[in-house]
């Protein structure tokens, strides 16, 4: 007796201990969002339920057979007089039999299916550098740009709470050969972080790539954002030698 309670229970323990692996159904019953970034815009997109997405009352019609009319039938009557008659009688003429139309009319199904698509631009900033008027060679000069460090947006979509967080990465190249990467978009004077000092006087073109990325997060669930925007910003430098006074 013993021997069998065993045997009962020792199936039952892994059972309870080791659960077998239950199927996700890949399905948007309760909600299918995606974030990506694409085009300088931020996309959400969202489905909710897997029913019809129309509530509309599709009338059909059926269409209506005529029936042709048949044709009269003549009939002759011969008469035995002196005088031979023929008389005719009228046709008779049977009126076309029409079946009148049948509408049948479906019954309206409540929408179990909502779909959306949002889109929010992403913030625009330009280049700006100290010296503003020709600054000198061998003095370094301090560029900015109005980029945040970090962008927080919302979306309400298909009943559901979208937050996105993107940052951006800067990549300097300041048109003499020399870049300069971080994750800072610099300030003026004196707190500026981004500085470069010109060797030789010319005229420069500056470039910013800023690259865009970062997470999503619903219900407490944190994604990444499918995809990067890259946007280029440029700026054209005028660098002069400094004047030599000699004094005696």
């Amino acid at each position: 007796m013993k021997k069998l309670k065993a045997l009962i229970t020792a199936p039952l323990l892994i059972a309870l201990l080791f659960p077998a692996p239950t199927a996700v159904a890949a399905d948007c019953t309760t909600a299918c969002l995606e974030v990506r970034v694409e085009n300088g815009q931020i996309v959400v997109s969202g489905q909710k339920g897997n029913g019809p997405k129309s509530t509309k009352v599709v009338k059909k019609v059926v269409a209506v057979k005529k029936v042709a009319p048949k044709k009269p039938v003549v009939k002759r009557v011969v008469l035995k007089q002196p005088s031979a008659v023929v008389a005719t009688r009228k046709p008779v003429v049977k009126k076309p039999v029409v079946k009148k139309k049948k509408v049948v009319a479906k019954k309206a199904v409540a929408a179990t299916s909502i779909a959306d698509r949002l889109t929010k631009l992403l913030p625009t900033g330009g280049v700006a550098y100290q010296p503003a008027f020709e600054p000198l060679v061998h003095v370094p000069v301090v560029f900015w740009c109005d980029l945040p460090k970090i962008f927080t947006t919302r979306f309400n979509i298909v009943g559901e709470v979208v937050d996105v967080t993107l940052r951006p990465s800067f990549s300097w190249s300041f048109g003499d050969g020399s870049v300069m990467s971080s994750t800072d978009p610099g300030a003026p004077y004196p707190n500026g972080s981004i500085q470069h000092a010109y060797l030789k006087e010319g005229t420069y073109l500056v470039t910013l790539l800023a690259t865009w990325g970062g997470t999503w997060s619903n219900e407490g669930t944190i994604r990444a954002v499918t995809g990067q925007i890259k946007t280029v910003r440029v700026a054209t430098i005028k660098v002069v030698s400094a004047p030599t006074m000699f004094v005696q």
